[in-house]
């Protein structure tokens, strides 16, 4: 499955690639929409003939770390989630403009990160564990979310008015915790206050508003306990 978006054409066409869910993958569907560059969004399906075509054969891939998501531009390609959501954010110039600034942005990006990597562990557990865990799940996501909102202050962003790679990253990540926790994300204001800003920035509120947006997609892999769709 692909698609392209036709916008101004600033930068040669790119090209992400990875699975047709959103996962690892949204993060950097974002920036790119929001950029108004041209790309090429290059979905793997959810098949076992997929997956097998995939790990068989991604080590003869012309990538220095063979990985998904991975990122075409030009003649960089850049694999690892996170090294993608870096890059496009500098390319982009969402980034901080000071050492404070890049350190704070930084500091958000790794603490995210944990958000997320906790939510996937919870939500692969088998049936049994996520059930068993749960409640402790909730009890740590309400500490660590009051530490978050703390941090973000009036924001509406990290900093501040400033949009930047890290804000794309909470949206995304707190978007999939709300899926499973709504009442919790409810909990956190200042984390509300960057979602709702986030969904008003003009380059992406026609995507917002889409059907493409509305329809429904995995978070998670169609394996996991808690995939978005469940």
């Amino acid at each position: 499955q692909h698609y392209f978006i036709q916008s101004n054409l600033r930068f040669a066409a790119m090209r992400l690639c990875y699975w047709d869910l959103r996962g690892l993958g949204e993060v950097s569907r974002y920036i790119l929409r929001f950029s108004e560059t041209q790309w090429e969004d290059d979905r793997m399906a959810l098949t076992e003939e997929s997956m097998s075509k995939w790990f068989s054969g991604k080590a003869t891939m012309d990538l220095d770390l063979p990985n998904l998501p991975y990122l075409v531009d030009g003649d960089v390609k850049v694999t690892q989630s996170v090294a993608i959501v870096r890059y496009l954010g500098r390319k982009f110039g969402l980034v901080g403009s000071s050492e404070k600034e890049v350190v704070r942005c930084e500091m958000a990006e790794q603490e995210i990160a944990d958000f997320q990597k906790d939510f996937a562990k919870q939500c692969y557990s088998p049936r049994e564990e996520f059930d068993a865990k749960k409640p402790a799940y909730l009890q740590t996501l309400d500490t660590k979310l009051a530490f978050f909102g703390k941090f973000l202050g009036e924001g509406p962003f990290i900093l501040g008015d400033k949009l930047t790679y890290a804000d794309f990253m909470a949206y995304e990540y707190f978007s999939h915790i709300k899926a499973l926790a709504p009442d919790h994300i409810a909990k956190a204001p200042n984390v509300c206050r960057l979602m709702q800003k986030f969904e008003q920035l003009p380059t992406l509120k026609a995507f917002f508003d889409s059907g493409e947006h509305k329809k429904e997609q995995f978070i998670n892999g169609p394996m996991a306990t808690f995939n978005g769709k469940n």
